[in-house]
Formats: structure tokens, C-alpha cells, sequence
């Protein structure tokens, strides 16, 4: 059901209004819809279901793991991301530009027909969006956001902008980075400035990709091929935020050539460039997911340094642990599955998982971006050692595709 307007001053009661509909919002309604609840889902503006093939790739996209996969195939959308388009990456080389070290992980080591998918945000969150229908008992609101939050002893009030009052035992805070809902409720943010900058986008290049995800490591920060259908890659290029605007001002012709050199022409040349955005890094965690009748999830709660794409799969875990915490609640007694020592069960479950992806992607940072003597000594020893050390491998592989701990029901 869609409400794009309501007469001013009414009230509508719910069991969870969650905040955001874009992937993982979307991940976190259909989840509870399917498990019995009565949801309400807040979105300013719904994506577009229309597709054609003929469609320009878009410049942001997630690298999902088998877990992720799995979480989309339980709420029905991985038929519809298979449908639009997607990518199957099988291999990954990791190497440093001052030196030949270099790191080959191959599923076949693994026995998995492959190691994730490279998918474009929008796919995702369409392929969800088309779910909705199927339960009655999800309601959309497109078109108003909130301007307020009550949080009381027994209940939460969300406020929108065209005076409707939100009734319900829980709202979800699922509105990104700049989570105003996360604001509204009072919780602190601790925040580190990268100093870098992303350039995404996709591009075409001289020799076929191999089905494989490339990245190089350079004294100025990662730059990395993402497999997409071809030739065609999308790419992630970190450098200094100071040169974030120099990047989006080149030509195509300058931009190409800039990528092939940061590539180290690893594909040969970059015969065509797509759109190119760019933005800055900082990594956020919110001191508290929960409080009373509210929860944060997805880059609400926390924010990582994309360079090994596990923003959108960390946030999908999250989506997968709320749903779980809650239906088991539920199920032992429908009176208080919204206590807040059962919200308190999902933050410890998932919050220190963030954190361990939080410190291992600042880790590869630090030791990769600097190019001093002995980092560039250690990377030349360690690379090779992790590149003969089979069960090493087999071990990083097996945690990047499935997870770092106890998986929820969805992810399985």
C-alpha cells in the first residue's frame, strides 16, 4: 500500500516504521513482513522497476558475498538481480605497484562456483522494491520524511513533514550515513577522516576483465577493476581528497589514460569511460545501535573504507541479525519482542563484527598507502607468503564469502 499523502494531524499505528528504503531498509521491511509484522516503510523518493538491457551501467556498485546472496534469495530478489544484471567474479589478484608481490585467490581453492557478485546498488534495491507487493502487511510512505522522534517508555512517534504522526513499538533508523533519524534520537557519531577520496564509475577496456577483480596497491591508496559483462569494469580509484575534483574534471580521453596508468595497464587500455562520481571517506560508528524503541542498521550505524566492498554486505548481515532477534523474541512472547534488552541482543551480536571490519580495512590502508622502507619490505614478503600459504588462503576466502561469525537464519 502506498500513502503518498495524508490529511495533516492523523495518526497511523504500526508494529516497525523503518526510516530508508534503499538496500538495506528495504532488506530489514521485507524481512519482518515475511516473519508476521506489521510494517511501515519511509522512503523520500521510490527507485524505478523499469529495466532494459540497454540500461548505462551506474557508478555505484557492492561486490555481494555468498552471505548477502543468500539473505536476497530468502526474500525473493535474486531472481530479479539475475534478471537486470549482475556479474559473477570467480578470481581476485591483489599486487603493489613497487614491486612484483602479488596474491591470487581463485574459488576453485574453495570449491565455489565463484567468489561474489559485482551488482549495481540500483539493481538491488529494484529487485527488492519488487517484493513488496507480496505482503499486505507492508506499507509504504513515499514522498515525506520525519522531523521528529518520540521516544517514550512504551512506544516510539515518528512526526513527518506533512504532520502525520507514526505510532509503533519500533523504528529502524535506516537513512545512510547522514542518518537523521540516528540525529533525532540523540546518538553520538565517532568519526575519522580518511583524508581520501573515491572515483567510481565504469569503464570499457582494452582486454577482457577474466572474471576477475584486480587491485593494485599504490603509495597513494588502492585503485581496483570490478568484473562486470565483457570488457566493461567498474572501478574504484582512491586518491588524496584534495585531487577529488582533478579526477572528475578530466576529459574522457585524459580520464582513460589516467586509469589505464593507475592500473598499471593491467587490461591494457581504457578504450571508454562511462559516469564518474566521487566522494570523500569517513568512517562512522554510532557509540549506540539501539535505544528504547529505536535501532540503527547499515551505514546508520556504521561506515567502513570501501576498498574491499563490504559496506552494503555488512549492512545486509545487520538487516538479517534484526530480523532474527526480533521474530525469536516474538515468537517467545509477542508482548515484548520490542524490550530493549532484546534490541540490546542484536548491537552485541554486530557490533563487534563492524569494528573488526572497521580496523582490517584500516590496517590494508595504512600499510598500503605509505611507501616507506620497511612497509614496502614487509609487503614484499608478506604478499608472497600469503600467496603460497594455501590454508591461509582457503581461510580468507572462506571468511569474505560467508562471514566472520555466527551467520542469521537469512544468511545461510
Amino acid at each position: 500500500m502506498t500513502e503518498s499523502s495524508k490529511p495533516k494531524n492523523t495518526s497511523t499505528q504500526t508494529d516497525v516504521v523503518i526510516v530508508g528504503g534503499g538496500m538495506v531498509g528495504a532488506t530489514v521491511a521485507l524481512g519482518l513482513a515475511q516473519a508476521g509484522f506489521d510494517v511501515t516503510l519511509l522512503e523520500r523518493r521510490a527507485p524505478s522497476l523499469e529495466w532494459s538491457d540497454e540500461a548505462p551501467y551506474q557508478t555505484r556498485v557492492s561486490a555481494l558475498t555468498r552471505a548477502s546472496e543468500n539473505i536476497l534469495k530468502h526474500l525473493n530478489a535474486w531472481a530479479g538481480i539475475e534478471r537486470r544484471r549482475c556479474h559473477a567474479f570467480t578470481d581476485m589478484h591483489v599486487w603493489e605497484s613497487v614491486s612484483d608481490a602479488e596474491v591470487h585467490f581463485d574459488a576453485r581453492d574453495v570449491q565455489e562456483p565463484n567468489l561474489g557478485y559485482v551488482v549495481e546498488n540500483n539493481v538491488i534495491q529494484a529487485a527488492l522494491w519488487e517484493q513488496i507487493p507480496d505482503y499486505p502487511n507492508l506499507h509504504l510512505i513515499v514522498g515525506q520524511t520525519p522531523t521528529d522522534l518520540i521516544l517514550e517508555n512504551d512506544q516510539a512517534w515518528l512526526i513527518l513533514d506533512n504532520g502525520v504522526r507514526l505510532q509503533a513499538r519500533l523504528v529502524v533508523g535506516a537513512d545512510g550515513a547522514l542518518s537523521k533519524t540516528r540525529d533525532m534520537a540523540g546518538i553520538a557519531v565517532q568519526e575519522h577522516d580518511y583524508q581520501q577520496c573515491a572515483v567510481v564509475g565504469c569503464v570499457k577496456t582494452e582486454l577482457p576483465n577474466q572474471d576477475t577483480c584486480w587491485q593494485r596497491y599504490q603509495a597513494e591508496g588502492p585503485f581496483a577493476y570490478l568484473a562486470m559483462d565483457d570488457n566493461m569494469s567498474s572501478i574504484a580509484w582512491y586518491l588524496p581528497v584534495e585531487q577529488m575534483q582533478w579526477a572528475l574534471s578530466l576529459s574522457d580521453d585524459a580520464f582513460a589514460a589516467a586509469i589505464a596508468e593507475a592500473s598499471g595497464h593491467k587490461l591494457g587500455e581504457v578504450v571508454e569511460v562511462g559516469e564518474r562520481s566521487a566522494f570523500p571517506l569517513v568512517r562512522r560508528h554510532a557509540e549506540q545501535y539501539v535505544k528504547p524503541h529505536f535501532v540503527l542498521v547499515g551505514d546508520a550505524a556504521h561506515t567502513v573504507h570501501p576498498q574491499a566492498g563490504q559496506g552494503v554486505n555488512l549492512g545486509l548481515l545487520d538487516a538479517a541479525a534484526l530480523v532474527e532477534v526480533l521474530t525469536e523474541a516474538k515468537q517467545a512472547n509477542p508482548e515484548h519482542w520490542d524490550r530493549f534488552a532484546v534490541l540490546r541482543r542484536y548491537e552485541r551480536w554486530r557490533r563487534g563484527d563492524n569494528v573488526i571490519v572497521q580496523r582490517s580495512m584500516e590496517g590494508f590502508d595504512w600499510l598500503f598507502k605509505q611507501d616507506q622502507g620497511l612497509k614496502n619490505q614487509f609487503r614484499q614478503w608478506v604478499l608472497p607468503f600469503a600467496d603460497q600459504a594455501k590454508p591461509l588462503k582457503r581461510w580468507l576466502m572462506s571468511q569474505a564469502l560467508n562471514g566472520r561469525e555466527v551467520l542469521p537464519a537469512l544468511a545461510k
